[in-house]
């Protein structure tokens, strides 16, 4: 079970989460807040026992890209999901500097959000296919010399694809392979960079310079 805590100061878009997390058989919602100083009496004052946060950065008094940061830094065990509206660059490099595991809009289906807490507890990089090519720009910037490529040429190629956010279906058409020839290609992916999720994938190729 993933012991999960909301910190939400929308009271509606809270209630909204809280129960389709108590809902959801493998997570064990943990407890809410409606601010960061609030979350902080809970998980940092008292230590309750908590794997992810997902954490809003609109909130009142302390952002939550601010509580973020000083949550990992008081508790780094914890991994913590961004859920927002924002899309701005700086915002979301912001966001993973300060010690986020994921980013993922309210926009999005809630299923992508259950991917992202998921994501985040084993210890992987979740990434909003819509904003996914903001902060892979950015990474690409800072990525390190390139390093011996474990990945075939067209495991290379199917990389790229995915690395912009395309949809398998959408990589078979442009690869001009089939539907499950792409996901086998993915799963070989997923082995040799040792990701457990696609957004993990590209950022540790982009890191390390092999796309």
């Amino acid at each position: 079970m993933i012991r999960v805590f909301l910190v939400e100061d929308h009271a509606l878009m809270r209630t909204g989460l809280k129960k389709t997390l108590e809902n959801t058989p493998d997570i064990d919602f943990s407890g809410e807040s409606s601010s960061a100083e609030e979350a902080f009496a809970t998980l940092v004052d008292r230590k309750a026992p908590v794997d992810v946060v997902v954490m809003d950065i609109g909130l009142p008094g302390k952002s939550g890209i601010t509580a973020t940061r000083a949550l990992r830094q008081a508790r780094p065990e914890v991994r913590v999901v961004m859920y927002t509206v924002h899309r701005v660059e700086e915002e979301i490099f912001s966001a993973f500097t300060a010690g986020a595991d994921g980013y993922c809009l309210k926009d999005t289906t809630v299923d992508s959000l259950l991917l992202a807490i998921r994501a985040a507890d084993m210890g992987s990089v979740y990434l909003d296919p819509a904003i996914a090519h903001l902060a892979l720009d950015r990474i690409r910037m800072l990525r390190q010399p390139e390093e011996d490529n474990p990945l075939s040429q067209r495991e290379t190629e199917i990389l790229k694809l995915l690395s912009q956010g395309l949809s398998n279906r959408e990589i078979g058409e442009v690869a001009g392979i089939s539907l499950s020839t792409v996901k086998a290609h993915i799963q070989s992916i997923l082995e040799k960079l040792s990701a457990s999720t696609r957004a993990d994938a590209a950022v540790k190729a982009i890191k390390k310079g092999l796309i």
